[in-house]
């Protein structure tokens, strides 16, 4: 009888299992839908509308963008986006992602790699390769943001190079500007100091 017991134990055991198997698609269709979701972010990127991101976030969605900005919400996102167009009217923002293969483990997805973005401003072009990650979760309603992180070089990219040489030109025509002045009034004041001949 206690064998029966355990016998009985144990196939229920295989056929929950089963069951949880069955209801969990394969990761070749995991991996497509992750896929379609790289897609509609650089499209929303690149259009500049963000409305097709809205249905990642729920309540326990959390996120850093490039600059060092949370956000917990898409209107939080969506400000963010915001204000970078209104510090630079006339952006142009584009992004590619390299994706690594995500990481499965039952509704769970962590997806990685990284990003080529370009951005295009008054006052130049700058394109910078990013790393990423998010963390995704799979329900009924369909993938959900956990986390997400983006990272950057903070000294070797193109936006710092451009600050770089911004500065460098500014200290040489400052230079510049102090040894002129200085010359002149040197140059003033020894032609008071010397007598007329």
């Amino acid at each position: 009888m206690k064998r029966l017991r355990h016998l009985l134990a144990l196939a229920a055991t295989f056929l929950g299992l089963a069951s949880i198997q069955a209801a969990t698609p394969p990761a070749d269709v995991l991996h497509e839908e992750l896929r379609a979701l790289k897609t509609t972010y650089e499209t929303a990127i690149a259009s500049g509308d963000l409305a097709p991101l809205a249905p990642l976030f729920d309540a326990g969605s959390s996120g850093v963008t490039v600059d060092n900005q949370s956000f917990r919400t898409f209107a939080e996102l969506q400000a963010i986006y915001d204000r970078f167009h209104a510090d630079f009217p006339g952006v142009v923002y584009r992004i590619k992602l390299a994706a690594e293969p995500s990481l499965l483990s039952g509704d769970l997805a962590v997806a990685h790699g990284t990003a080529e973005e370009f951005v295009k401003t008054a006052a130049g072009e700058f394109t910078y390769t990013s790393t990423w990650t998010a963390v995704l979760r799979r329900t009924d309603a369909g993938w959900k943001l956990v986390r997400s992180q983006v990272t950057m070089d903070p000294f070797r990219n193109s936006i710092v190079a451009f600050l770089q040489k911004k500065a460098v030109l500014t200290y040489v025509l400052t230079a510049l500007a102090a040894g002129v002045a200085l010359g002149l009034l040197l140059g003033l004041a020894l032609r008071r100091r010397t007598p007329a001949i």
